[in-house]
């Protein structure tokens, strides 16, 4: 496990940064030591939230075991929270540019019922 206090761990260009610092203001529908979630502002589904760890760290490939339990443990707990578990929904992760990454910061998308293009 990394000391995730560190500083090296924020960047104040980062909007999710900012968002997790409280700079920003959000809809946020879950928070932990790790991992924050909030509604995604322009969504693509009747649900859609965005997960991303509190640290900041540019994408799936920078991350360490630790995190990713951590964020996976919120998924699923939230996906509960939200009554989609058994419904159904769809986790997405875009790593670098060519995949659509617009914020280098690792997030996750949780997307369930009537889901449109993205």
């Amino acid at each position: 496990m990394s000391d995730y206090n560190d500083q090296k761990y924020y960047d104040e260009n980062c909007i999710f940064c900012k968002i997790i610092k409280g700079d920003i203001p959000s809809s946020k529908v879950y928070e932990d030591d790790y991992v924050i979630a909030f509604n995604d502002i322009a969504p693509k589904a009747k649900v859609h939230l965005l997960v991303v760890p509190k640290p900041h760290v540019k994408d799936i490939m920078a991350t360490d075991d630790f995190l990713m339990a951590n964020v996976l443990e919120a998924i699923k707990s939230i996906s509960k929270k939200l009554d989609i578990a058994d419904k159904g929904f769809r986790v997405i992760n875009n790593c670098g540019a060519s995949a659509g990454q617009t914020v280098f910061h690792v997030h996750f998308h949780i997307m369930s019922g009537n889901l449109t293009d993205f």
